[in-house]
């Protein structure tokens, strides 16, 4: 390969991995809502998804699942649930913590002596009352969007795997592959060359999605991100479940 082909795929690449997607959206999500380890791990994780793609790729297994119309609609269907599941886990955690945030709210104004602060028409707390709302449990972590769904008690392997799923679950990403390898990447290309391009787009990609878990959680804006954590989680999640819709439909259009 010469230098033009090496540069010519690394500027597609580029252009391909900066472009808003799931990929994206699960590294910043993890960078406001839990921590900047944690988003790198994330985005460690959408990178070992992509060398998986390209090492399909370069071995020609994409071609031979775009070839074949049930495998290819298998997995896009299977990836359209996942992502789903992803969007289903986000707005349940969100939903979950504003009625804990309700339900604390409530149980710290109430007051069962009926008393009422002195200049206010509201009751004011008592002290057992003050004890009860502190003693309200939390949600168990699955009604929180735990496990491996959400953000809460988010672990390092857990953060991997969300990446990992999160990129391979993008069927859409066969049909980019062959179109990135097939117009630069020779067909007679030597091991060490393809060897080189997997190296190059990994180190490249892992930059970039690095990057973005860095700037997405810089302490000052992650702080007003996890003030409205709800209204991350909804938005999050309602994105994930509209990819999941685009990728249903466009896999009934094509069967």
């Amino acid at each position: 390969m010469s230098t033009t082909q090496y540069l010519a795929l690394l500027g597609l690449w580029i252009a391909g991995i900066v472009s808003p997607g799931p990929d994206i959206l699960v590294i910043l999500r993890n960078a406001f809502l839990s921590s900047r380890g944690k988003a790198m791990l994330t985005a460690l994780g959408v990178m070992i998804g992509n060398i998986i793609w390209i090492t399909l790729s370069l071995t020609g297994v994409t071609v031979v699942i775009n070839q074949n119309e049930v495998l290819k609609l298998t997995i896009q269907i299977a990836g359209a649930l996942f992502l789903a599941w992803m969007g289903y886990g986000s707005i349940r955690s969100a939903l979950a913590a504003k009625a804990n945030s309700r339900r604390r709210s409530e149980t710290t104004h109430a007051s069962p002596t009926g008393g009422a602060v002195p200049g206010s028409s509201e009751a004011a707390p008592s002290p057992a009352t003050m004890e009860a709302a502190e003693q309200i449990p939390e949600p168990a972590p699955s009604a929180h969007g735990g496990g491996i769904l959400g953000t809460k008690n988010l672990t390092g392997f857990r953060a991997v795997v969300q990446g990992i799923i999160t990129n391979l679950s993008n069927a859409k990403a066969i049909v980019f592959f062959i179109a990135l390898f097939a117009s630069v990447v020779p067909a007679n290309a030597l091991w060490w060359e393809s060897m080189l391009v997997a190296v190059l787009l990994f180190v490249v990609g892992l930059a970039w999605f690095c990057a973005v878990a860095w700037f997405g959680s810089v302490p000052a804006l992650a702080a007003r991100f996890q003030a409205h954590s709800v209204g991350v989680e909804l938005i999050a999640g309602v994105v994930f479940l509209a990819v999941s819709v685009l990728l249903l439909v466009e896999a009934a259009l094509s069967w």
